[in-house]
């Protein structure tokens, strides 16, 4: 039997882990944020005094470094979501100023293929997985792929009100700076662009509830054969 997945992709502060954790939780399934791997080498490199250009190097650290994600959707502290080299990743996980290490690490073709197989094991059983290429290449064949949106200013305030809660400063208008940035860098990379998977249903969280998108979601579960809960 195939296990059931259900991709969840879009650009930074399109609302991917809040109805991933809503789905998760209700299907009794696990949530795996396949960008906490590469967060997570980031956080490696980092730690190793990586230049952001040493490509070789980072595909080295790559090779050299274990990340395992929590996959918990019930457990929401960000600077325990994965633990690097069996030590607690903690804040430089979500860090602003690792941005051009992460933006590095995303673009590079090797990296992304020596994380596949880390990222697809988690969900042998079935998951909810976010990203931003789950539909498109982690999980091509998942049951159900849906695509979030919204306004860059909706997603800079987002992201701004998440940082936030952790502790760390943040201005909105610098975060729209950097939101923009990334999703242009990563819409526009040779190896796994982020976009819409071809048969991804589009949703946007600028206008629809958190509420609104899950009913969505479940009724289009239950629309390919797979009843929720």
């Amino acid at each position: 039997m195939t296990p059931p997945v259900i991709t969840i992709d879009g650009p930074a502060g399109s609302g991917k882990t809040t109805l991933g954790r809503r789905l998760a939780t209700t299907l009794g399934l696990p949530l795996v944020d396949t960008g906490l791997f590469y967060r997570g080498v980031m956080v490696a490199a980092a730690r190793a005094g990586i230049d952001p250009t040493d490509h070789d190097a980072l595909i080295d650290c790559v090779r050299r470094t274990v990340v395992v994600i929590d996959t918990d959707p019930t457990h929401d502290d960000a600077d325990s979501a994965a633990r690097v080299d069996g030590v607690e990743a903690g804040p430089a996980l979500r860090d602003p100023a690792n941005a051009p290490l992460l933006a590095s690490m995303s673009s590079i073709p090797e990296v992304r293929a020596l994380l596949l197989d880390a990222q697809r094991s988690l969900a042998d059983a079935g998951a909810i997985a976010v990203g931003r290429d789950c539909g498109t290449v982690v999980f091509p064949d998942a049951q159900l792929k849906l695509y979030l949106d919204a306004s860059e200013t909706v997603r800079a305030q987002r992201r701004a009100s998440q940082l936030r809660g952790t502790g760390a400063d943040a201005d909105t208008a610098l975060m729209r700076g950097e939101v923009g940035a990334r999703d242009r860098l990563d819409a526009s990379r040779t190896a796994a662009p982020m976009r819409a998977a071809d048969d991804a249903h589009v949703l946007d969280t600028g206008v629809l509830g958190i509420d609104e998108v899950a009913r969505t979601a479940l009724d289009l579960w239950a629309a390919v054969g797979a009843a929720p809960g």
